[in-house]
């Protein structure tokens, strides 16, 4: 599992047994844990007097913290940064979850790639409970199949893109002072898949002039226009369909969402998809599961969330399976949710 390193010294068994059970008990209450809470839940038998001595040395090794006037601790980023690193245990989802998750998928397995996205952000909410969060493949290593172009209006014509693995896009282009013919366009379209059929749109991007220039076409205006826009056709994004995020009515009606400040913060994370787009992208090329607690996102509208990403592979493509919930969560549950999912969507 990929995740930071922790620069806490280990703890003592008792420690991490009180540590175990603030959290056990905070992620299903939502609320502060108290000494005599514990001393009734614990299966290690001591009083409140001995809990108290071991929450103050846990707070003082900035593990637990003490919210306001309350008598009651609640882990912090790095409390939570230690069991996941270091007394978590992992576990695997029972039978009939799996066969659930499974039976919800098929009904995706021979659509598009975008439409399977979407069902598999909507599975993941549904489960869960998170908001559920499904990036579209980096096309950046995708293998242009074809290309065609088709006139959609006398100063626009529509570039639409087959990439190998199912993946079709389209862009719009507007023409400058240029008219075009039916029979200029499909000649044109023949000599762009002659010249970028096979290759990945990363190295189209990064030859594309060239190659056109060595095909003697460079003056021709649709080219042209092709070359000043070569970075947005080619793009390795999928827009609109980059990210599909499902789930955000679930999230909110968890007890954390009654503070106005924390629903307006995720309300403003959904609407500017650039700033999830980038969190994701912090978490990609990893080969297992990722955890980012708090502060660990870096950046302040998710400083009150974690998030548990994953990647899938579709053909030569990569993309990332995620859910973002509060910082008290079931983690063993939700990351056998988020690998189990991945590796559906890489079959």
């Amino acid at each position: 599992m990929d995740i930071p390193n922790s620069d806490i010294h280990d703890l003592s068994e008792r420690e991490q047994q009180v540590l175990l059970s603030i959290i056990q008990q905070h992620v299903l209450t939502a609320s502060p844990v108290g000494s005599r809470t514990l001393s009734k839940s614990m299966e290690l038998k001591l009083s409140p007097a001995s809990i108290r001595n071991v929450m103050a040395d846990l707070e003082e090794r900035g593990l637990i913290g003490h919210p306001h006037t309350s008598a009651g601790r609640v882990p912090t980023d790095l409390g939570y940064r230690y069991y996941v690193d270091s007394i978590m245990e992992q576990i695997s989802l029972p039978e009939n979850e799996r066969r659930l998750i499974e039976q919800r998928f098929e009904a995706s397995l021979n659509a598009a790639l975008q439409e399977l996205i979407r069902n598999s952000s909507h599975i993941l909410s549904q489960i869960t409970h998170q908001l559920a969060i499904v990036s579209a493949p980096s096309l950046e290593k995708g293998v242009l199949q074809r290309l065609e172009l088709v006139q959609v209006a006398s100063d626009k014509i529509m570039v639409i893109l087959s990439i190998r693995s199912g993946i079709v896009r389209s862009i719009i282009l507007h023409l400058r002072n240029t008219i075009v013919r039916r029979e200029d366009l499909e000649s044109i379209s023949s000599l762009l898949n002659e010249q970028l059929a096979g290759l990945t749109l990363q190295e189209i991007r990064e030859t594309f002039a060239d190659r056109i220039r060595d095909a003697g076409h460079i003056e021709d205006g649709i080219i042209r226009l092709f070359i000043e826009s070569s970075d947005r056709v080619f793009s390795e994004r999928l827009d609109p369909d980059a990210l599909c995020i499902d789930g955000i009515n679930a999230m909110t009606r968890q007890p954390e969402f009654g503070d106005p400040e924390r629903l307006r913060n995720i309300i403003d994370l959904i609407e500017n998809q650039q700033v999830i787009v980038h969190v994701l992208d912090s978490l990609s090329g990893g080969q297992a599961v990722t955890i980012r607690i708090g502060d660990e996102i870096q950046d302040e509208k998710l400083s009150d969330y974690s998030i548990i990403a994953a990647p899938y592979r579709v053909g030569q493509l990569n993309g990332t399976v995620s859910i973002v919930g509060p910082k008290r969560m079931n983690y063993p549950r939700m990351i056998a949710i988020v690998d189990y999912l991945s590796k559906l969507i890489s079959q």
